[in-house]
């Protein structure tokens, strides 16, 4: 019994001392895994739960030249979800649904998900973010990010470009000076599950990022403005195609303003077609048409300076010219007898610029379209821009000298022949066209354009009756009559270019590029504005019909802008050409539509300036019944009439006002100035053009140095 008893007490004390040896192996183990080893394991847990991720912060914003943001970053939050945190899922969608304009079953499904984290929608108005936070459903927080905002919208679409959700430029500028702009990229750590999914909100900081730099472009919100809005109704009226405009300043190349229509908003870029997207001005070729037949002219000039005086015979409409044994009968919109060079280009004659042409050779002509910068690229400082197409003169066939010289087997893009007529404008400098004007990263400048110009063809007399050529088209029966700004000296050219057929077997029928090119003041131009509207409907689809009114609006306004004194030898009305009287009374414009007013003021022989925008008279200076003396010019200040016999107002333009002047226009137009700053006008809010109701509150800043 004592043996059994002894036997069962050693059994217990082996057991207890196996136990305690155990526990004394598993607490050394456990000593030493907590401190010898404690930060060799916490570093391998780390590096299992952690994932790195890159973050970008404050993307630089884009400038136009007067300082006005065309692209910001703005803060938005974007709602997340940890799908195992939330009780009532059901609810929680119906809610989150509406909240953020979802499908119930979309956000269902995140809700449901399996996964640790999910996003339910990215960059949120941040006052949506907040409602849903305060509802405090278990599971579902925010997370802030930055979003890409343009205030022009689609009117600046095809410049600024746009950034994706990462925020990574995808088009335009955006894309093109990405490295510049997205700044140098942050790191963050955040927890992940073992799938390498994130669970956890909250991160650690490794590298701290940078903002980006600012971008500021030669584009004028203004300019950019007008452009827009007269190219869109002239396109919608006309039932074209598409349309574009380029404005640019033909000493140094910076363009003012470039703008497409159709367009698209670049806030919201996936409901655009690749096609509304596609900046035409750079990426697109045309056949010019008559706008190239001054590069004809100035080649024949080149050979014969003295042939001034010299007549061609024009064929009365239709000529038939014999190349070997090659016939090519070339056709004028009208009837021409006799014309003289002026005249060739005054009524656009086919015939008159193909028998010029015929009395050189080939090289000569070829040779003169390529000293204009055809057949290679500007060299403008954004992507995509292609060289245009004059075909190698080895390739020209019988009758290329009865096509080439009028524009027809020729392709160029808008901002070639921009820069070509700019070269004509400036004395004979080819310049770069350019976009960007600086670049500037934490208040230093990291880049600014230096103008680049190279010597061109046409300078000193043979320049000079080149303009006198193109001054003579906007005459009263000249072919861009309907382009002429009312007292300034304007030069320019209409273009009719019938386009190719699809399957690329001669012309189509009734398709056309109607356009209108031309500088003002013709003796020392201030802007280059070339005019397309493609494939307009109907039977007007002459350049000088549709693309010329855009550039007499849109100069008409730029004068005032630029503060472009008239030219005293020219009248205002852009339909009279008599020399005003000495003195002249006043007559009672107001209430009148524009072309009343205009009728009256001809027949007064008084000079006017209009200001504004609309079809009716507001107000007049002077008052009926004064008299205007010698020299001085009427102020005719426009508007719309609405329902009720009411004004409609629309913001006038005060740029280079001072502030005497700006206080009284707008008070012309029933607006209350609120006015900081002296001197002359360098900003307005609201922009030129823009709608309001009588009595509203405009803000005008004022500085002594000039703005513009």
């Amino acid at each position: 019994m004592k043996q059994e008893s002894f036997s069962a007490e050693k059994r217990i004390e082996l057991v207890l001392t196996v136990f305690v040896f155990i526990l004394g192996v598993l607490f050394i183990r456990l000593l030493f895994l907590q401190v010898v080893m404690h930060s060799s394991l916490k570093n391998r847990a780390e590096k299992g739960q952690m994932s790195t991720v890159k973050k970008q912060i404050g993307r630089g914003a884009i400038y136009d030249r007067s300082g006005r943001q065309l692209a910001m970053s703005i803060k938005t939050e974007t709602i997340c979800v940890t799908p195992r945190n939330v009780k009532n899922k059901d609810q929680a969608a119906d809610f989150l649904s509406k909240k953020l304009g979802l499908s119930r079953q979309y956000v269902l499904s995140k809700l449901k998900s399996r996964s640790g984290f999910e996003y339910i929608k990215r960059k949120v108005p941040a006052v949506i973010a907040d409602e849903i936070l305060d509802k405090k459903i278990p599971g579902v927080f925010s997370q802030s990010e930055e979003k890409r905002y343009y205030p022009y919208g689609e009117i600046t679409a095809h410049i600024t470009g746009f950034a994706g959700t990462d925020n990574k430029g995808l088009e335009g500028i955006e894309m093109a000076y990405e490295k510049y702009m997205r700044g140098k990229l942050g790191r963050e750590e955040i927890r992940v599950d073992a799938k390498r999914r994130p669970i956890l909100i909250g991160s650690r900081k490794i590298k701290k990022g940078e903002r980006g730099a600012d971008v500021t472009t030669t584009i004028d919100g203004n300019i950019q403005y007008a452009a827009y809005r007269e190219l869109e109704a002239t396109v919608k009226k006309s039932r074209a195609k598409s349309g574009s405009v380029i404005v640019m300043n033909p000493e140094t190349g910076a363009i003012y303003a470039a703008v497409n229509y159709p367009s698209y908003d670049p806030n919201t870029p996936s409901t655009a077609s690749a096609d509304k997207k596609r900046n035409r001005i750079i990426t697109d070729m045309y056949e010019p048409g008559s706008t190239f037949k001054i590069f004809t002219m100035s080649a024949y000039l080149k050979k014969f300076p003295n042939s001034d005086d010299e007549i061609t015979y024009c064929g009365m409409g239709k000529e038939v010219f014999q190349i070997g044994k090659y016939q090519r009968t070339v056709h004028d919109h009208e009837k021409h007898g006799n014309l003289t060079h002026n005249e060739i280009i005054k009524v656009s004659s086919n015939i008159g610029t193909v028998k010029l042409a015929m009395k050189l050779k080939p090289e000569d002509l070829y040779k003169e379209y390529l000293a204009y910068g055809f057949n290679s690229k500007t060299g403008i400082d954004m992507p995509g821009e292609v060289p245009g197409l004059i075909r190698d003169l080895s390739k020209w066939d019988k009758v290329s000298m009865t096509s080439v010289p009028y524009g027809q087997e020729v392709a160029v893009s808008s901002l070639q022949l921009a820069r070509a007529y700019a070269a004509i404008a400036n004395g004979g400098k080819l310049v770069t066209p350019y976009l960007i004007e600086k670049i500037v990263k934490n208040g230093r400048t990291v880049y600014r354009h230096k103008v680049k110009k190279q010597d061109g063809p046409a300078t000193g007399k043979r320049r000079e009756k080149l303009v006198a050529m193109l001054e003579a088209v906007m005459e009263k029966d000249g072919s861009g009559k309907k382009a002429a700004v009312a007292g300034y000296r304007v030069a320019g050219k209409t273009g009719t270019a019938q386009k190719h057929r699809t399957d690329g077997k001669g012309y189509a029928a009734n398709k056309y590029v109607a356009s209108f090119i031309g500088f003002m003041p013709a003796d020392k131009p201030e802007t280059v504005t070339l005019v397309t509207i493609d494939e307009p409907e109907g039977y007007v689809y002459f350049g000088g019909d549709l693309a010329g009114p855009i550039f007499r609006n849109l100069n008409t306004m730029m004068a005032s802008y630029f503060k472009v004194l008239p030219s005293e030898t020219f009248t205002a009305d852009a339909e009279g050409g008599d020399a005003a009287r000495e003195t002249a009374k006043m007559p009672s414009i107001k209430k009148k539509t524009f072309a009343e007013a205009k009728n009256l003021l001809s027949a007064e022989k008084i000079k006017y300036q209009s200001h504004g925008f609309g079809k009716m008279v507001i107000a007049q200076e002077p008052a009926p019944g004064e008299t205007l003396g010698f020299g001085k010019y009427a102020q005719v200040f426009l508007g719309d009439e609405a329902q009720a016999d009411n004004e409609k107002t629309y913001m006038p333009n005060v740029k280079g006002m001072t502030v005497r002047r700006a206080m009284e226009v707008l008070r012309l137009y029933g607006l209350k100035a609120k006015c900081t700053g002296s001197g002359f006008a360098v900003s307005q809010e609201p922009r030129p053009g823009v709608a309001l109701k009588k009595g509203a509150i405009c803000t005008v800043n004022f500085m002594m140095k000039d703005g513009v």
